[in-house]
This record gives structure tokens, C-alpha cells and sequence, in this order.
């Protein structure tokens, strides 16, 4: 019988081990990399607030700019709603505000008062809302983090409950915040929909006071930055939510001394310096090249949004139009525009996509995957947009819906029953209804819209017994 020699043996089995930690490291080279994801959602920004869109005198961001010229600039994005919790509600969840049954802002007054006040000398009362993110949806921060994902979320989350403004810290129940939605952790985020206070103290039940008379939008970027650099070596999502530029308008004196006495834009400047901070935290950590970068905005602005018509809480295009970037180096083309119509509901598909997931496999989120369209593989299908907004605003046209399909628009309303159809290629500052002059297609887009109502069994408004 033949015999190995032990020394044979022990080559053998060392040359074995050397071809099997080769192999090991040659299929860790040829896996997929995991991109990180950094989403920049800015509160109440709106469509005309940042320079790249030349639409406002004396507006400074130069940091955004600049990201805006390393990426594809959207100029026909749209918040999910004219006002902050439902199109932070859906962008969690990658569903339609009137799906979730969460349409108006949570408000901090609470919700009996506010539903009584909204609803006063109106024929229609007020919709029913939800006044939290359900426990039970899934977001896509657990979506990311069964995909190997760190995750963080430091700002305005206001999908904790309603009547912050009776809190000492903003928070009416700590199962409703962010760090029980999949996030690692929170830092900013519960009932709050503006900030008690824009300066250290801050009163914030999920931020620590650190430095008295620190500024919170500083102080969210310097967050952030550590979060990025805590988690270098692994995939993370970090959701950067700023109060900014919400109410109370407040900012550091000397930057309000520069614009003289504008307080709206020394935030948005403040809000500038931090997205550079956190951008050149991703290049001195040679992050860039493996970074999606989203800019976004929750709902339209509150200061104007010239050239489109009214302002944050109508269904006009100044309530939902909003600043978007996506930018990726190396992947994304530079200095790129799109006036594809997208819409908050996109951005869950898009960043599971992002991570190696299969959005198939979740059948109830109701955006598409923009990875196709930004990085200019493939048409992008043309599909219908929907608002639902059963609430009353003093700002303008609201209490209605909504629809966008191609160039056209239809908004209805359901206090007085009239019918806006727009052309937004010719008429973007909503001037000319042309209901009367298109009456085949105001009929088949308002076909459109309640069939979607119904299939989604939306919430509708009742008659004001108490007008």
C-alpha cells in the first residue's frame, strides 16, 4: 500500500489552503460593491430658494451649486405633498400620502383642536389623518438594513404624534421615533415639526445640549459628518433631515447682518455651509466614487417660488414643485438636467435598487426606480402622479387633488367643485385653465384620478354639519 510522507501531506494541504483563501479573496473582488446613500432633505425649501435656479436675487449656495454640477439637476420634481409629514411619511415607506392615510401635516396644536379650526366656516370638513407613522409599515431603512446597511437619521423626523407644542422635549411617544423605523440611530427626530428653539438649549428630547447658543443646523451637519465617518468601511444611509428652513426664521447674527436682516437667507446659507461640510467629508474619505447624493425638499416654499404659482399647502405648482439633485461621480453625468416628472414615492425603489435589492419583491411601493433614468441607460415610462390633499390651507388653492400625466395637470376641488387643467410645457405659472377648452381631456385625466382614489380607498372630506 502506498504512504503519503507527513511532510507531502502538510505541502499539500498548505498549497490547498493558499488556493482556497485565493479564491475567497477573488470572489470578495468580483462581489457587487455596496454604494452608501446620503439623502439631504431640506424642510420648506423651495423651488426658486437656491442660485442654480437663477430665480431669486441675492440667494448664496455655492456648495449646492456645486453639487448640482456634478450631478442631474431635476426641474420637474415633486413632493408627495404640499406640506412635511405625509411626504416624509412617504418617502419611508415608498407609498402615496392618501395610501398610508396620512395626508396633512401632524399638527403640534394636536389634532382635535386642529381638525375643529381647519374645518370652521368651511362646507367640508376636514379629512381624517393619521397622526404617526404606523408601526407596521416597512420602511426603506429596514428595507437598506437587511441589505447589510448601517443606518442614521439626524433632523426632523414629525411623524411622532401630535401636540409637541405641550412637551418639554418634542417627544409624545418614543415607539414612534426613528430609531424603532429601522434607523440606527436618531439624533433630532420625534413629534417636533419645527424646532423649539433654533440655538442651544435646544429642548429636544433626542439631541443632547452640547454648546449654549450653537446653531441646530450646524449642529445636525457636525452630526452627520461623524456619522459618516463612523461608518466608512461599511454601506450606510444616512438620512440628513434639516429643520431649515422651516419656522421660526432664525440664524446666527452675523450671517443675518450680511443680508440685512433677511433671515431666510442667512438660513439658506447655513443650510449651504452644511451641505458642504458633509460633502467634503465624503471626498477626504475617498467616498464620492461609491455615494449616491440626494437634495430634496419636503413640500413647496413659503416665500414665493417664482415663476410657478402659490406657495407651500396649495396644489398648485409652488406648493409640491420642489429643488432636487441626484449626484454620483463617475456614474452620474455631470451637469445633467431632467424635467422627467418624479415624485417622492421613488425614492424607496431607487435606493433598494441602489443597494442590491430586487423592488419586485415589494409589490405595495408605488414609485418606480429612478437608477435607470439617472444614469441614462433607459427611457423613463411616462405614468400618472397623484396628490391627495383632503385639508384646508389659508395659503391658496388646497381641500382638493391632484394629477400630472405628461405636459397636463388637473387639479379639482372639493370645496367648490371646479376644475383646473393646465399645459405646464406652455404654461407653467398656471394661468390658463383650459378645462373648458379640452373637455375630452379634463374628463379622462379626472377618470384617472378617482379610480385611483377608489382603488386606494382615499380618505374624503364629509359636509360641515357646523359650517
Amino acid at each position: 500500500m502506498n504512504t503519503i510522507h507527513p511532510w507531502i501531506l502538510a505541502i499539500s494541504l498548505i498549497g490547498m489552503a493558499a488556493c482556497s483563501t485565493s479564491a475567497i479573496k477573488q470572489d470578495k473582488d468580483l462581489a457587487p460593491e455596496k454604494n452608501n446613500i446620503v439623502l439631504i432633505m431640506v424642510d420648506d425649501l423651495g423651488y426658486s430658494d437656491v442660485a442654480y435656479m437663477h430665480n431669486k436675487q441675492g440667494i448664496n449656495t455655492p456648495n449646492i451649486d456645486k453639487l448640482a454640477q456634478s450631478g442631474m439637476v431635476f426641474t420637474d420634481a415633486y413632493a408627495a405633498a404640499p406640506v412635511c409629514s405625509p411626504t416624509r411619511a412617504s418617502l419611508m415607506t415608498g407609498k402615496y400620502p392618501a395610501t398610508l392615510k396620512l395626508t396633512c401635516h401632524i399638527p403640534g396644536m394636536g389634532m382635535e383642536k386642529y381638525l375643529e379650526k381647519l374645518s370652521e366656516g368651511h362646507s367640508l370638513k376636514e379629512a381624517y389623518f393619521r397622526d404617526h407613522l404606523p408601526m407596521d409599515e416597512f420602511t426603506i431603512a429596514e428595507a437598506l438594513k437587511e441589505q447589510g446597511y448601517s443606518t442614521g437619521y439626524i433632523g426632523k423626523w414629525h411623524l411622532g404624534g401630535a401636540g409637541s407644542i405641550y412637551t418639554e422635549d418634542g417627544t409624545i411617544n418614543t415607539a414612534y421615533h426613528p430609531d424603532n423605523q429601522g434607523f440606527d440611530i436618531n439624533i433630532g427626530g420625534n413629534a417636533y415639526g419645527q424646532p423649539k428653539s433654533y440655538f442651544d438649549p435646544y429642548f429636544n428630547g433626542t439631541i443632547q445640549d452640547r454648546k449654549e447658543g450653537e446653531y441646530l443646523t450646524d449642529r445636525l451637519g457636525d452630526e452627520a459628518v461623524q456619522f459618516i465617518e463612523q461608518n466608512q468601511n461599511q454601506p450606510f444611509f444616512l438620512n440628513l433631515a434639516t429643520y431649515t428652513v422651516h419656522t421660526p426664521l432664525d440664524a446666527p447674527e452675523e450671517i443675518v447682518e450680511k443680508y440685512e436682516g433677511n433671515k431666510y437667507f442667512a438660513m439658506i446659507e447655513k443650510l449651504d455651509q452644511n451641505v458642504g461640510k458633509v460633502m467634503d467629508k465624503l471626498e477626504a474619505l475617498n467616498l464620492l466614487e461609491n455615494t449616491l447624493v440626494v437634495f430634496y425638499s419636503d413640500n413647496g416654499g413659503l416665500w414665493g417660488n417664482a415663476p410657478l404659482k402659490g406657495i407651500k399647502g396649495t396644489l398648485n405648482e409652488g406648493g409640491i414643485r420642489v429643488p432636487m439633485i441626484v449626484s454620483f461621480h463617475g456614474k452620474i453625468k455631470a451637469g445633467s438636467q431632467s424635467a422627467t416628472p418624479v415624485t417622492t414615492v421613488d425614492f424607496f425603489p431607487t435606493f433598494l435598487e441602489l443597494a442590491g435589492g430586487n423592488p419586485s419583491l415589494y409589490p405595495e411601493v408605488e414609485g418606480k426606480s429612478l437608477l435607470p433614468l439617472v444614469y441614462g441607460k433607459a427611457d423613463f415610462p411616462e405614468r400618472p402622479i397623484y396628490w391627495h390633499f383632503p385639508h384646508h390651507r389659508k395659503e391658496g388653492l388646497s381641500m382638493g387633488a391632484a394629477i400630472r400625466e405628461g405636459d397636463w395637470k388637473l387639479i379639482t376641488s372639493f370645496e367648490t367643485e371646479e376644475v383646473f387643467l393646465y399645459n405646464l410645457k406652455d404654461d407653467l405659472g398656471e394661468v390658463n385653465n383650459l378645462s373648458d377648452s379640452f373637455p375630452d381631456k379634463k374628463l379622462a385625466l379626472l377618470a384617472k384620478l378617482e379610480a385611483w382614489q377608489e382603488e386606494i380607498d382615499a380618505e374624503m372630506p364629509l359636509k360641515n354639519d357646523n359650517e
